[in-house]
């Protein structure tokens, strides 16, 4: 990982970039559950106490925290309630009652005052326990240090050092006693705003409280007195540059250097964890381990042999930091956890960084829509994309792209995968064959509900972008689960996930082409090929009889975006439409459907609307997908009475019959003039599989004419 942030760097370097460094101490506020702004007055008091009602208020907020048993931090640190009580709605109806007002936000003050005395009462009821006060007592003790580290502060500052004097003689006892009267009168004064404040105070969780309430310790006349106040970004920066410079050997030279060509000077300390604010979390980072026996032939092993100094170290972390900002999200980064780890993101960025990256990340669809209606998604970013790297391509007509994904093995551990360089150019162009795989399809409608609900509408196949093509592969629908589908005579199915694909192979199919592809390639026709068949047996019996084919709405755009995948998987082996369509695979398929129309035509008119668990071809099409032969000689049987009844029939049903009658005649005639294989290949499954949803003109207009 180390050679890929470095290369990071150098970009950044390149570009005029310079991210902060900031002191392996002075670290994020990790996200609150429940956090609360503390208002200190001259005196030490606490005169005011406010929920942190937007976590992005305290976003950008760090603390100073050392590592150790008790984790000590300042000026933030988290604190557990108040007070751990017997609360049982359950049993007790006192305690129903004041459930049911907390969440209605109709608590009286006379609610509150019974409670309290209940506490006060009640003999189970438990303040902090003496490891809890110990460590806030190590907490406010840490901002008596800091005092020492920062030394004389300008004016301009002070407000940190204010903070910590009027925090002088303040005891653990003593935070707690003044936290438990202000927030008790905040809620006897204010009783509508209880519910703001009560899991501050009040805890009845079996395994007892835990450290979940995080307190943001601020000056009351802050922004009056004072010219920035504890949290300005301002007061942060000069508390991380005092602390920075504390470091021993800060920009010291060396006679040696590191494998990057810099001063090796810091080589042997431990490598600053990185915080993330995403699913990575924290991330380590280390030169070499001693795991690794080949280093061993040279005598050397770990950080010996593989040496990297300070400086770079702080370009790499750096580097990491920047890339993987909040604020980039969709641009050099994103999550895929959705598509196969909840544990990995990918990155992705240009050689030449401009102030503001261009939206690459985003195209590879790593933060994936539960909702349907995604029309247009990867075709406008790929349009967006494509238009910012035009730009920079003007200035840099050499320009790449650096991809590759980062998976968290474990809290030691995180890896890279798939690091690669693509041409600016061949990301245009890859994307742009992308979406003509996906149009590498007959006419394909799927019927779904859009927009939350109302009537159904015929959609066509979207464009999947690559992360949702992983999703799909990593998801197998399989028969006969519990409630998945709602309506009259269809099957069970529901989604399973499974882990048959990785995040870097979604890369691999939109970007890498030849020798490089061919192995992904084939194994995600297989899965495709064996976990989608599934849906594709779901979507054809809903719609022969007219009907939606419904499941978790977190799944339902796979309806919308299989037929895509398997346009693109055939596309990318050369099989395109113009020649597939006339293949026997294809034309089984379309027999099959046209034998699905036909059954449930003559179970309507016949069978008076008594429609069995699975229609004919529906029935048949497992058998198709694997011995062609012998479905087409089962499908020879089967049809008889249901084409005696179509050529008998009289009145109304008459016209459809006949139709469904004539183009089962035209499709039999040309898979007859060709020859099936014993055994179907993937790419032929895949086309069967296209086949069987494929729609004519006759089939949409007839059921338009029914739904009007």
């Amino acid at each position: 990982m180390l050679n890929e942030l470095y290369d990071a760097a150098r970009s950044l370097e390149a570009a005029g970039i310079s991210p902060p460094d900031w002191h392996k101490e002075y670290v994020p506020v990790r996200a609150p559950k429940l956090a609360f702004f503390v208002y200190i007055d001259q005196q030490g008091e606490i005169t005011a106490i406010e929920r942190v009602g937007d976590k992005a208020d305290v976003a950008d907020l760090r603390t100073w925290e050392s590592k150790g048993d008790l984790r000590q931090s300042f000026p933030y640190f988290n604190i557990p309630p108040l007070l751990w009580i017997e609360f049982d709605p359950e049993q007790n109806e006192d305690d129903k009652s004041i459930k049911k007002a907390l969440k209605a936000n109709k608590l009286t003050r006379e609610q509150l005052v019974q409670l309290l005395e209940k506490t006060r009462n009640d003999e189970p009821t438990k303040k902090w326990q003496e490891n809890f006060r110990n460590k806030i007592g190590k907490c406010l003790d840490k901002g008596r240090v800091l005092k020492s580290v920062l030394g004389e502060a300008p004016q301009m500052y002070q407000s940190i050092i204010e903070l910590i004097d009027r925090l002088e003689n303040t005891s653990a006892e003593d935070l707690y006693n003044k936290l438990f009267k202000t927030l008790k009168d905040k809620m006897l004064t204010q009783p509508k705003a209880a519910g703001k404040y009560f899991d501050g105070l009040f805890s009845w969780s079996e395994e007892g409280p835990g450290n979940d309430v995080t307190l943001f310790l601020e000056l009351v006349d802050g922004a009056s007195r004072f010219e920035y106040p504890v949290k300005n970004k301002s007061v942060r920066d000069w508390i991380n540059d005092r602390l920075l410079s504390q470091v021993e050997n800060r920009g010291a030279s060396s006679p040696t250097l590191d494998i990057f060509g810099n001063h090796s000077v810091g080589w042997e300390l431990t490598f600053d964890d990185v915080r993330m604010k995403n699913t990575l979390g924290i991330v380590k980072l280390r030169a070499m381990a001693s795991a690794a026996v080949c280093q061993y032939r040279y005598g050397k092993a770990d950080a010996e042999s593989c040496r990297v100094g300070q400086e770079s170290r702080r370009k790499m972390k750096g580097a990491l930091e920047w890339l993987t900002d909040p604020s980039h999200k969709g641009k050099t980064w994103d999550t895929v956890a959705r598509a196969a780890d909840n544990k990995e993101i990918l990155l992705s960025y240009p050689s030449m960084l401009p102030p503001e990256p261009p939206d690459i990340a985003i195209m590879f669809g790593g933060a994936l829509e539960s909702d349907t209606d995604n029309t247009g998604r990867f075709e406008n970013c790929a349009q967006n994309v494509t238009g910012s790297l035009r730009g920079l391509m003007a200035k840099n007509p050499n320009l790449d792209i650096r991809v590759f994904v980062l998976r968290k093995m474990d809290t030691a551990r995180t890896r890279v995968s798939n690091h690669r360089r693509y041409s600016a150019q061949h990301l245009i162009d890859s994307a742009k064959n992308w979406q003509m795989g996906c149009r590498n399809l007959p006419r394909i409608l799927i019927k779904q509900f859009v927009h939350g609900g109302g009537r159904p509408e015929w959609r066509e196949a979207q464009t999947p972008f690559p992360m949702e093509v992983v999703w799909m592969l990593n998801t197998f629908w399989s028969r006969g689960m519990k409630g998945t589908t709602k309506g009259k005579g269809q099957p069970q199915w529901s989604p399973i996930a499974v882990k048959d694909i990785a995040a870097e192979d979604g890369i691999s199919l939109l970007l890498e082409e030849g020798v490089f592809l061919q192995p992904i390639l084939h194994h995600a026709l297989y899965g495709a090929t064996r976990n989608g068949v599934g849906l594709v047996l779901a979507l054809g019996q809903a719609h022969a009889q007219d009907q939606v084919f419904t499941t978790d709405k977190n799944y339902a755009r796979q309806a919308v975006i299989l037929p895509s995948l398997l346009g693109i998987l055939l596309f990318k082996i050369n099989i395109t439409k113009e020649d597939y369509m006339k293949s026997p695979p294809y034309l089984i398929g379309r027999l099959l459907s046209l034998a699905d129309q036909l059954h449930y035509h003559y179970c309507q008119h016949v069978r008076k609307n008594s429609i069995p668990p699975q229609l004919m071809g529906n029935a048949l099409m497992p058998t198709a997908l694997e011995e062609p032969v012998k479905a087409l000689a089962l499908y020879s049987n089967r049809i008889l009475p249901y084409q005696a009844w179509a050529k008998t029939v009289s009145g109304d049903p008459v016209g459809l019959a006949r139709y469904f009658l004539s183009e089962l005649g035209k499709t039999c005639s040309e898979v007859s003039l060709s020859k099936i294989s014993e055994r179907c290949t993937d790419a032929d499954k895949a086309q069967m599989l296209i086949g069987y949803l494929a729609r004519t003109e006759k089939t949409d207009s007839e059921t338009k004419q029914k739904g009007e």
